[in-house]
């Protein structure tokens, strides 16, 4: 749906609109980084933000609340920041329902002040540190919500402002002033989020410890990318610090997929920090690994709770947790772990790991420090900690930024850093050079999007192992056992596309070959509009090579891409061995199904392997309430009964019964009896296992949908 263009609306990227009224431009849609997409374009951040209603409830994988395809359309953080601290003036939030502007208030509350209840801070003197490092001169103490914030709900009459109304159709935001309509956009999100920036791909020697930043910048800055990066440890898979937002592509345009991902630590709930883990525990193919202090990990389930509508019990089933506490060192994956709370506005949690410290937007300045311990606001104890865990690392990410609550860089600060550690790396800030820095280049450095550290002896690699790992993230190829994905990895062809070619029309007609995306990322089209963007690890062509059909999408390099081939031979062997020609008919029909047929055709081929198709006659019960069973059921047609904790009956073509009770280990919630002879699908307790480990979106789905 496209927007009624009036000349008082203005399109950006990611369904991104500003709208022009009396009372001044109005925000319509804000997901990640919109602060930056505004500044960009020469528009001042508007005061006034509308949000879409929520996804409808079992709609589309990786879908609910505010997040679509995990990405977050309620990410405000920023633009309340540059309004109330840039402009002194409130931003107004406008929502569709009463319970949207609830759950948005909570995550606002969580994020700018840390948690409400004071029984959810590890200390008492926590909290007052961070208030101490929040406080903002111009109201005499630290900023509330209420300070910043106005929300309102359409569904309560919040739409109206002076001679403006904004009003909520379902299908669109209608603008009207005094009465008559000037503007409308649609209310639906259709696009692929596509990030501002991209960190340039480079060149990575590993080395005994490599840093491989995807931002050093700020949340401010629309040049550069906010402060995430990944750290490499010997031969091992990458460590993730923090989630900048739009992760799946800016990963794979560093030539990774986020199944590579080992852990992902996570130092505090700013939106800067964890903007993209939503779409990286929701899209990610791989069940999130999260470490971090408790208190932050109860805030964030909150705060993901408010974003996807959901209760935190349920968004702590979508990924593992390992608490990482200060005091108390965690041992996991062959790593060592430490941790200190920084000093900072919201909890926030400084990590040391094989030699790397990372501050996490700690403010750090000896003479701040020393003057809060001489005031009363750091004990002793306190200021000696802080000051033996800014030392001894062999690479110390430090987030600068200055103001309040960041560290400002003096050339003093630099020296102790640097006469402490082996070397130091600047994030957080949108500078590139450093007057301070001089004489301490070789020890003090800048990261940037793309930037590379590296420290120690360089570990050896191949293309052979490579490739190989390519065909192990790829979820239908690496059901293959080890030794015949090692054969197919060494078989495969590679074929290489440039930046915006096309690899293939839809249309046309297949080649025989199945593609592994290797490097880069692939744009799929349908009829001309962009439905989704792959990387590393994501398989294409398999429909084609299977049938023979036109292709029903065309494949565009959106970058270099360098593609696997799987040649016509050598696929019909790997299809034979796995039955995909089996699959295929379920595949197709999971396709049809309205919640599912977004998703990778591929994807779906790999979940119709886990599904035993049954035809059951009518009078038998396919599970009884209070027992427990090994499956889970999908109806295919005809028509069952269930009573129990609901009553009712279902012809629907797609319900699910008993998936969350056999995930969970818990006795079956009803009892289902056939009523017709029906065709049913089984899925086993492994094989939703599997599915718990691999496709989180479609796990949350089913079990949206389960009875």
């Amino acid at each position: 749906m496209k927007p009624a263009i009036t000349g008082r609306v203005r399109c950006l990227p990611n369904d991104i609109y500003v709208v022009n009224t009396a009372v001044g431009d109005v925000l319509v849609n804000s997901p990640p980084e919109s602060l930056k997409f505004l500044l960009a374009q020469g528009i001042s951040p508007p005061s006034y933000i509308v949000l879409p209603p929520d996804a409808p409830v079992g709609g589309e994988p990786g879908s609910s609340g505010f997040v679509r395809r995990g990405i977050n359309y309620a990410s405000v953080e920023f633009i309340i920041y540059a309004n109330f601290f840039g402009q002194q003036r409130r931003t107004t939030l406008i929502t569709v329902t009463k319970n949207q502007a609830a759950r948005l208030r909570l995550l606002l509350q969580e994020t700018i002040n840390g948690p409400v209840d004071l029984a959810e801070w590890p200390a008492v003197w926590l909290k007052h540190e961070c208030e101490t490092v929040a406080f903002y001169p111009q109201l005499g103490r630290s900023p509330t919500i209420d300070d910043m914030v106005t929300i309102v709900a359409l569904e309560e009459g919040g739409g109206d402002f002076d001679s403006v109304q904004i009003r909520c159709d379902g299908s669109h935001v209608v603008f009207l002033e005094r009465g008559s309509e000037v503007a409308r956009v649609p209310a639906a999100i259709t696009t692929v989020a596509h990030p501002l920036k991209i960190a340039p791909p480079q060149p990575l020697a590993r080395q005994a410890i490599t840093l491989q930043f995807i931002g050093g910048s700020d949340g401010f800055d629309p040049t550069g990318i906010t402060t995430c990066f990944l750290a490499y440890i010997g031969a091992g898979q990458p460590l993730l610090f923090d989630a900048a937002a739009y992760l799946n592509v800016r990963l794979a345009h560093l030539g990774l997929a986020p199944r590579q991902i080992d852990l992902v630590i996570i130092s505090h709930a700013h939106e800067d920090h964890i903007a993209g883990l939503p779409e990286l525990i929701l899209t990610g193919g791989k069940r999130v690994q999260l470490v971090t202090a408790q208190p932050i990990y109860r805030s964030l389930l909150r705060v993901l709770g408010a974003m996807l509508d959901l209760p935190p019990d349920s968004v702590a089933e979508l990924f593992d947790f390992f608490p990482l506490d200060p005091g108390q060192p965690l041992d996991l994956h062959g790593y060592h772990f430490e941790s200190i709370y920084a000093v900072h506005s919201i909890p926030t949690i400084a990590v040391r790991v094989a030699g790397i410290g990372y501050s996490g937007d700690m403010r750090y300045d000896e003479a701040w420090l020393t003057h809060l311990y001489q005031t009363g606001h750091l004990s002793a104890e306190r200021l000696a900690a802080l000051r033996r865990f800014a030392e001894g690392a062999e690479v110390l990410v430090h987030d600068m930024g200055g103001g309040a609550i960041h560290t400002t860089p003096t050339a003093q600060l630099l020296r102790d850093l640097s006469a402490r550690n082996r070397r130091v790396v600047l994030a957080h800030t949108s500078r590139r050079d450093f007057d301070t820095i001089g004489e301490l280049a070789d020890r003090v450095e800048v990261a940037g999007s793309g930037h590379i550290v590296g420290i120690g002896e360089v570990i050896s690699d191949d293309e052979q192992r490579q490739r190989f790992e390519t065909l192990t993230i790829c979820p239908i190829f690496a059901r293959l056992p080890v030794n015949e994905r090692a054969d197919l990895a060494a078989r495969c062809a590679i074929v290489d596309y440039a930046a915006d070619a096309i690899i293939a029309y839809e249309g046309d007609f297949s080649d025989g070959s199945a593609y592994v995306v290797h490097h880069g990322i692939v744009e799929i089209l349908v009829g001309g509009e962009s439905v989704r963007l792959l990387g590393r690890g994501n398989s294409i062509g398999e429909r084609g090579a299977l049938i023979g059909e036109p292709r029903t999408s065309t494949m565009r390099a959106h970058s270099d891409v360098q593609l696997l081939q799987i040649t016509p031979d050598l696929f019909a062997t790997v299809a034979a061995r796995l039955e995909l020609r089996d699959a295929f008919a379920r595949a197709e029909w999971l396709w049809q199904q309205p919640g599912l047929m977004l998703l990778p055709w591929a994807t779906l081929l790999d979940l119709a392997l886990d599904f035993q198709p049954q035809v059951v006659a009518a009078g038998s019960t396919l599970c009884w309430q209070g027992e427990r069973g090994s499956y889970g059921y999908l109806l295919v047609s005809g028509r069952l009964m269930f009573t129990g904790a609901t009553q009712g009956e279902s012809d629907r073509s797609g319900d699910c019964f008993g998936i969350r009770s056999v995930l969970r280990g818990e006795p079956y919630r009803l009892t289902v009896t056939v009523l017709t002879d029906s065709v049913v699908w089984m899925i086993g307790a492994s094989a939703l296992q599997r599915l718990y480990l691999l496709y989180p979106d479609v796990l949350l789905h089913l079990q949206t949908i389960d009875h």
